[in-house]
């Protein structure tokens, strides 16, 4: 666009260094119609000013175009002629070109200078193709004229394209109240103007600027070279107000002006999707924050539910421990001399009074609990990377780049990697951790190599051979003068050391296996909680960014504020 002079050029470059830093914030939120809006402002700034007439095809756009040009350079019709856009300019020549979709006409007509004409198509909703290409030039006008026919009221259609401008691009909007010939004489007409400018400002709550034309008798006007004529039929306001008021230096103070009240609402717009980002940040960190209370409750909850199994084991060996100091009492006796001999005998006897019922409660308690076990890590990683996912929901971006591609992609990313979790962690595993425990807690107390033995079994034998040890030591006492005093002395040390060991089993092998459980499934918790660690660094940095973003657009909205008041567009 040519500029007045320096001050207005130096507005200019001002306010596109300050549209431009915003679009650069805007980018950072992956809005693509933030983007594309602003978009349209800046590139804007730099064209011609543009003159739109808009308006449904049956209310004369073309014909009023033609008349103003005092040339057919438009066609004209009851019913829609084109889709397309046209855009008259000044040229040395006339000429006719298709540029970027648009009929472009070049006439020598001296007061184009500066400015384009658009005719656009009408907007009626019956050809949508139509509407589309009109809202979508909307963004380029610098001012609308808005054209209405006299001879009806607004319509929906026309309502709704009014509020579009003005609500959604903010264009200032003239109405051009077109076929004012259908009134009968003055009196009709000042009634018709009032009550057209009345309903528009009551619809559209703002005082619209309305301008009553005939172009039928502006024709006829030129025809004649009847200037009263001309002058009744409102073109000669019309003329005045596009080629004189709309005068060069207007026209750029009008652009500024515009483009910055624009620039003022995308700022707004702006910290709203960045408010909106942040609130998505605090509620998707809620939301980690409440996987993971899930996460360690069901964790704490499982660990805590073990506790039946390893009551269960100590209530088994209890009763084995009460059964054994029992044989060992009956057993310790001078009437059993000779059976104290037989070692075979006596550890066939223990096996059968003892620790038989004992193998096989045992090993029943521990199956059931590496049963268990493995179901509960199941359990754990499935539900709480179902509460993840119906949770933490990831948006479709509509750019590749900025806050909402990043969060979606980190969201499916971690959801990939919890998956994977899923599919690596083998609960049978768990359960062999458990099985290994208990076999170490009991080599540690009983002092036995048990390699494989089943649990169970490790145990009786280990105690077997205890009282077999015993058996073979007071069977040689036996023989001796002394064993009928010796003998109660070393019944109740047998049974002293019977009870003592069997006591440290329970409280080494419960232990053991619970700390082996808890181990585990604080394992579990913890690689579930490192997948999340990308994402939750992720919230801490891009809120400090979207903060800072935030101040910048804050400064730019001031910076813009003060080019719109300052004192070039208040003289």
């Amino acid at each position: 666009m040519q500029i007045l002079n320096e001050k207005y050029s130096k507005i200019i470059l001002e306010e596109k260094l300050l549209l431009t830093n915003l679009l650069a914030e805007i980018e950072i939120l992956s809005d693509d119609d933030l983007r594309n809006k602003l978009t349209s402002v800046i590139e804007n700034l730099e064209n011609l000013f543009s003159i739109v007439f808009i308006g449904e095809f049956s209310t004369g756009k073309s014909s009023i175009i033609n008349t103003l040009l005092g040339l057919d350079v438009l066609a004209e019709g009851i019913t829609p002629t084109t889709d397309e856009i046209t855009v008259i300019k000044y040229g040395d020549q006339t000429l006719e070109s298709i540029e970027n979709g648009s009929r472009l006409i070049s006439i020598p007509e001296e007061r184009l200078k500066g400015i384009l004409l658009v005719d656009t198509p009408g907007t009626n909703v019956t050809i949508a193709q139509h509407q589309k290409i009109t809202e979508e030039f909307i963004p380029k006008a610098d001012i609308v004229f808005f054209t209405i026919g006299a001879e009806r009221a607004v319509t929906g259609s026309e309502a709704k394209l009014i509020e579009f401008i003005k609500e959604e691009w903010l264009k200032n909007i003239v109405f051009v109240l077109n076929k004012i010939d259908v009134a009968k004489d003055q009196e009709e007409l000042d009634q018709l103007i009032s009550h057209t400018s009345g309903e528009l400002e009551r619809a559209f709550s703002f005082k619209p600027h309305v301008i009553p034309v005939s172009a039928k008798l502006a024709r006829q006007a030129k025809a004649r070279s009847d200037s009263g004529l001309y002058t009744k039929s409102g073109f000669a306001e019309l003329e005045e107000y596009i080629f004189k008021t709309l005068g060069e230096e207007e026209r750029v103070r009008l652009k500024i002006q515009g483009s910055s009240e624009l620039a003022l609402s995308l700022c707004s717009e702006t910290e709203k999707a960045i408010d909106a980002n942040l609130y998505k940040i605090s509620q998707d960190t809620e939301k980690l924050a409440g996987f993971q209370r899930k996460l360690d409750g069901m964790k704490d909850e499982i660990v805590g539910n073990s506790s039946q199994f390893t009551e269960r084991i100590r209530s088994r060996l209890l009763e084995f421990k009460t059964r054994g100091i029992q044989f060992i009492d009956d057993l310790i006796r001078f009437q059993n001399i000779f059976k104290l001999i037989s070692k075979d005998k006596v550890a066939k006897e223990f096996e059968y009074k003892v620790s038989r019922q004992t193998v096989a409660e045992l090993e029943k308690d521990l199956d059931s609990m590496v049963s268990w076990t493995e179901k509960s890590a199941r359990a754990l990683l499935d539900s709480t990377i179902n509460f993840y996912n119906s949770s933490i929901k990831s948006d479709v971006p509509s750019m590749s780049s900025g806050f909402t591609y990043d969060r979606t992609r980190l969201i499916d990313t971690v959801r990939s990697e919890l998956e994977t979790k899923r599919k690596s962690i083998d609960p049978s595993v768990l359960g062999g951790n458990l099985v290994d425990s208990a076999r170490g807690a009991v080599a540690s107390v009983l002092g036995v190599q048990v390699g494989t033995l089943a649990i169970g079994t490790a145990v009786v034998t280990a105690f077997s051979s205890f009282i077999v040890d015993i058996t073979g030591i007071l069977a040689t006492i036996a023989v001796m003068a002394t064993a009928f005093a010796i003998l109660p002395k070393k019944r109740r040390d047998a049974m002293k050391e019977f009870n003592h060991k069997v006591d440290a089993l329970i409280e080494e092998l419960t232990s053991s296996v619970s700390s082996q459980l808890k181990r585990d499934f604080d394992g579990i918790s913890l690689q579930v909680t490192d997948s999340l660690v990308p994402l939750k660094n992720f919230y801490k940095i891009e809120t400090e960014k979207l903060q800072e973003s935030k101040k910048r657009v804050r400064e730019i909205r001031q910076k813009i504020e003060s080019i719109k008041n300052s004192s070039p567009f208040n003289t």
